[in-house]
């Protein structure tokens, strides 16, 4: 049995978590034990295939099923965003609902991402975010953002977060297939990211796999 499979709602949250859990010791990262994650496509982290946000939202149970049998525990990622969505308190109770009729209630985690995946991406300043869109600007991306109305002031991300990488792609000619997620993954410092989605991540693998002190 593996220590804990990922059901995610598409390719760009599946290259985000396997660059992340590809870098060496990762598990210090978010100060937790050591968790065996293999980064390999369909290894330890799966998609929807065809599903994206709304059919995991609306077969969540049915889609992990059949991980009941090789994998221990299990966490469940999805968009807060998208058409018809009933908004991010809803998903995540009928979500829960639903696998908890296929695993137990401690060994499953839904984690609903607001807006979106691309939240965990943008840090402000950052040479590894720069570095990953391929970015060669004179002024930094967080300045173009702003002057943009993509990034305001006082906040520590872009509110609509998939619209800005998508302007620096239209406005820059920065890289952004879903591997650009992967590439910053496997570098930036989590210490930064304050996106409660990440937090609840971070807490339930410690949870699952305390460290020392713990």
């Amino acid at each position: 049995m593996r220590d804990v499979v990922f059901l995610v709602a598409d390719s760009t949250m599946q290259q985000t978590l396997e660059g992340f859990f590809g870098r060496d010791g990762f598990h210090h990262s978010l100060g937790c034990g050591s968790v065996d994650i293999d980064p390999r496509a369909n290894r330890d982290v799966f998609v929807a295939a065809g599903q994206n946000d709304p059919g995991l939202y609306a077969r969540a149970d049915e889609l992990l099923r059949p991980h009941c049998t090789t994998h221990r525990r299990a966490v469940v990622m999805l968009d807060a965003d998208w058409d018809g969505s009933p908004g991010k308190p809803a998903i995540d109770r009928h979500v829960s609902t639903l696998v908890a009729n296929v695993w137990k209630s401690d060994e499953v985690a839904v984690i609903v991402l607001e807006p979106e995946i691309e939240a965990w991406f943008w840090q402000p300043h950052s040479p590894h975010v720069k570095a990953a869109m391929n970015y060669r600007g004179d002024r930094p991306y967080r300045e173009v953002l702003a002057r943009a109305q993509h990034w305001p002031d006082g906040v520590t991300k872009p509110p609509r977060p998939k619209e800005a990488l998508e302007y620096m792609r239209k406005a820059h000619r920065a890289d952004l297939s879903p591997a650009v997620l992967r590439r910053a993954a496997q570098h930036v410092s989590v210490r930064r990211c304050q996106d409660p989605a990440f937090g609840l991540l971070q807490d339930t693998l410690c949870r699952w796999f305390p460290g020392e002190g713990r």
